[in-house]
């Protein structure tokens, strides 16, 4: 009787081992996921486990985008917590799947997670990947600031490089392989803006950015299709932006973007939000005159909440200043409208919110300018 030589990995020692006879912790103290080494046993252990059953196995690395603005603007201890967040939401999915491996990546300040999913091809990674991402977007962590003072955090994405080893693959590799696909698949995202899922290998782009929410101006949705956050009928009067709110000034399809970005961060839309038109006499293909380039947005936030935020490209119209809203139950004169109105349950946007909302725009607006494509016609 014979039996086939093991391979390396086959050979990995239990995870409680290490190399001095000693013992090591297997999980980190923080997030409560397998450290490193854990981590790589264990995978090692699952990908040979693949090997012998001829079944295949796909790798997910993901990073937090803008972590760091995180630690400077709230501190390292809402950092944490916001660590502690995102590996529940990767434990989460990874149960869900199936018996993922899930485990830190960076160390214990590194913000990257690893999520081995035994059992799953191209089709199974991707739609894990989705559930993380919008797993992470979802996230509202509470964190304490200073003694007595709590904030609650939204708003934050991924970015997730997703690597599949197939046994039908002439020259499938091992796991080093795996992690090197799966971290050049992330770094390629990180360089198109973030917030996106990339598989490697794939053909083209990243996975493709959703949709806008928005597909054009506004006034042109049909009143019958228009979401039940677009204009709606009613008269408002002058709204004194020093007494609730600032107003922050953004060109209009630079406004429209940061719309976008916003209303893709929760289950509804951030408000309220203002939008001057010019007027709609016109431009080539029935664009309002001057198109974009001479409209405006107002995103109205709590008073005095942008004085230590830089926000490139943007106007914030202080106290003392204020935004005339007219008839609302048309939108074809020029003026200013409600994009998204106000209500009792509905709170004002967050300066961080839309700070990072700024950044996924400049990110499309640049991607647009490399690629050479130009904006959507306003028609």
């Amino acid at each position: 009787m014979s039996t086939a030589p093991r391979t390396t990995e086959e050979h990995a020692p239990s995870p409680s081992c290490c190399p001095g006879g000693g013992h090591r912790p297997l999980t980190d103290d923080l997030t409560g996921l397998l450290v490193r080494r854990a981590w790589e046993i264990r995978a090692s252990q699952a990908l040979a486990s693949a090997r012998r059953r001829h079944r295949p196995l796909a790798l997910l690395m993901g990073d937090l985008d803008r972590f760091k603005a995180v630690n400077d603007t709230y501190g390292h201890l809402a950092g944490d917590a916001v660590l502690r967040a995102a590996a529940d939401v990767l434990r989460r999915v990874g149960g869900a799947v199936g018996d993922a491996v899930c485990g830190r990546y960076g160390g214990h300040a590194g913000d990257e997670f690893l999520a081995l999913l035994p059992g799953a091809g191209a089709e199974e990674a991707m739609a894990a990947a989705r559930l993380v991402q919008q797993g992470v977007r979802e996230m509202s962590v509470p964190a304490p600031v200073s003694r007595g003072t709590t904030v609650t955090i939204t708003g934050q994405t991924v970015s997730l490089g997703v690597a599949v080893w197939d046994p039908a693959d002439p020259a499938p590799g091992g796991l080093s392989d795996l992690l090197l696909d799966s971290d050049v698949a992330l770094r390629e995202v990180k360089r198109t803006g973030g917030g996106r899922i990339r598989l490697a290998g794939a053909p083209g782009t990243p996975d493709p950015r959703p949709a806008p929410l928005l597909p054009g101006p506004f006034h042109a949705i049909p009143p019958a299709v228009r979401p039940s956050w677009l204009p709606y009928g009613g008269t408002h009067r002058a709204v004194p932006a020093g007494t609730w709110w600032d107003a922050v000034r953004m060109p209009g399809r630079t406004g429209l973007l940061v719309l976008d970005a916003l209303l893709r961060h929760g289950d509804r839309p951030p408000g309220p939000v203002i939008a001057d038109l010019p007027g709609e006499a016109g431009g080539p293909g029935g664009a309002p005159e001057g198109g974009w380039e001479r409209s405006r947005m107002y995103f109205l936030i709590p008073p005095r909440a942008a004085e230590r935020w830089e926000l490139p490209g943007a106007r914030v119209l202080g106290r003392g200043s204020y935004v005339v809203v007219p008839d609302a139950a048309s939108v074809r004169p020029p003026g200013l409208h409600w994009i998204v109105p106000p209500a009792a349950d509905r709170r004002l946007t967050s300066i961080r919110a839309l700070r990072a909302a700024l950044e996924t725009a400049e990110a499309v607006e640049a991607a647009e300018a490399a690629e050479g494509t130009a904006p959507a016609p306003c028609a």
